[in-house]
């Protein structure tokens, strides 16, 4: 028998189930839009993914080009294109220890050990090796740098180069950009009829990459042509100073300015010249305000010989530094030498590359003035 209070139970399970199954429908619908939405925004967000990796794998260069532009970029714009591959972080480290490098032992006197000031008697304080060990260190460093010439690069004659295997890297470049571009311009000044370092930079880089010019008052013609460069082109004068009123120099002379020797060889219109080697029986002292001169291409590396310490040292690394040139090696010449005379390699950076350093030296100047202020 049925109870009297059965009917109403089952009312109310009835009124329950009534009043709940619009809520759930309501938030079915709800779930079922929100995965609809997620769908279509992942559903957008792959189709965008897709559509860059199409585009990178048909241009493999937009990829690489961002790369560049995000890890590479400092040392690239900084270097005239020469470093391609330093990252950003690696490049800020180099820029920091050349701002707080010292060229000096004695700053405040950085003619002591010098002859032409020091009057001291005893050779190890005043002499040119003397003063060449307290002096001008090396600030920069190049991380594939190679001493070049000959079959082992020892000896007298081969230089330090900063990473030659850039100088065919930027040659190859050149080369497709402009077929007639000579690729890369080697100058050598005064080889005294050794060739072992043109023909160690051939070995390195590859024959014909770079085409070479060099200079001598002796006639060694014969002695470069044993050597079978392939590019290679010798001029029998010397380097001097160069006449500011010369405007057309004419073939025939024993010496030239750097600006007239470009001229004669036609490479005025040349934007860098990436090594020029110089060793010159002290025609640097003459010449050296020249290689950085208006007119003059830009001289990516140098190396030179210094002879003696002259006082117009000091002016020599501040001319060299204004013109946006770091140290990268300094080798003293012992085997013909006692230490008077000084292998320095050089390499050209952008002035902004020297921004935390100019920041640290007028700092350092302000600091003086405040103290003399205070004083």
């Amino acid at each position: 028998m049925v109870s009297p209070s059965s009917p109403p139970k089952t009312k109310t399970h009835r009124s329950r189930a009534g009043s709940s199954f619009p809520k759930c429908k309501i938030i079915f619908l709800a779930v079922l839009l929100l995965g609809a939405a997620l769908f279509l925004d992942v559903g957008k967000k792959l189709g965008n993914a897709l559509a860059a990796t199409m585009e990178t794998t048909a241009n493999p260069s937009v990829s690489l080009a961002a790369a560049d532009n995000d890890i590479y970029s400092l040392a690239k714009s900084q270097s005239f294109g020469f470093f391609d591959g330093v990252r950003n972080d690696e490049w800020e480290r180099l820029q920091s220890i050349v701002a707080v490098h010292e060229d000096h032992k004695y700053p405040e006197q950085p003619l002591t050990h010098n002859p032409t000031f020091d009057k001291r008697k005893m050779k190890y304080f005043n002499s040119n090796p003397a003063w060449w060990q307290t002096n001008y260190e090396p600030n920069f460093s190049c991380r594939f740098e190679r001493r070049i010439g000959g079959v082992t690069g020892n000896g007298d004659g081969p230089k330090w180069i900063c990473d030659p295997h850039r100088l065919a890297e930027l040659a190859k470049e050149r080369k497709a950009k402009d077929p007639n571009h000579p690729g890369c311009v080697i100058y050598s000044v005064g080889s005294n009829g050794d060739f072992s370092f043109e023909w160690g930079m051939e070995q390195e880089i590859g024959p014909g990459v770079c085409e070479f010019h060099i200079f001598d008052m002796g006639n060694y013609t014969a002695k470069m042509e044993e050597h079978n460069l392939k590019r290679a082109h010798f001029h029998q004068w010397g380097l001097t100073t160069q006449d500011p009123k010369s405007e057309n120099p004419k073939p025939g002379k024993k010496f030239y300015g750097l600006k007239d020797t470009i001229k004669l060889l036609g490479h005025e219109n040349l934007e860098t010249i990436d090594i020029f080697k110089i060793d010159c029986e002290k025609c640097e002292w003459a010449t050296y305000q020249d290689w950085v001169a208006p007119g003059i291409p830009s001289l990516q590396q140098i190396q030179v010989e210094l002879h003696n310490a002259p006082a117009k040292a000091i002016d020599f690394f501040g001319t060299m530094e204004d013109a946006g040139y770091v140290r990268f090696h300094k080798e003293p010449n012992i085997q013909f030498n006692d230490g008077s005379c000084i292998e320095y390699a050089f390499l050209k950076l952008e002035k902004e590359f020297f921004s935390l350093k100019n920041e640290k030296k007028q700092e350092k100047k302000d600091a003086i003035a405040a103290a003399a202020a205070a004083a």
